[in-house]
């Protein structure tokens, strides 16, 4: 959700909120592959509490997902006014 959010705002023109949102993006995909490398089932119990559904490993590539983000980020960077 925050990496399209991060899309509205630069599309809009509000660089700062895209680029803290690429960040939050980022970050909760980051979450995501460290947690997946895991034994299985060692952080399935905290992910049901902390969300109240099962993971979505598997049905998403994060790897993709950071690569998608960090293209926007540079695009982001490279569009700076100088």
């Amino acid at each position: 959700m925050a990496f399209v959010q991060g899309l509205i705002a630069a599309a809009r023109g509000d660089r700062a909120l895209a680029g803290r949102r690429f960040e939050e993006a980022a970050q909760g995909w980051g979450a995501v592959l460290s947690t997946s490398s895991r034994a299985a089932g060692e952080d399935y119990l905290a992910v049901l509490v902390d969300l109240g559904r099962p993971p979505v490993v598997g049905l998403v590539e994060p790897e993709r997902e950071l690569a998608a983000i960090d293209r926007e980020r540079a695009l982001l960077a490279a569009s700076r006014p100088s």
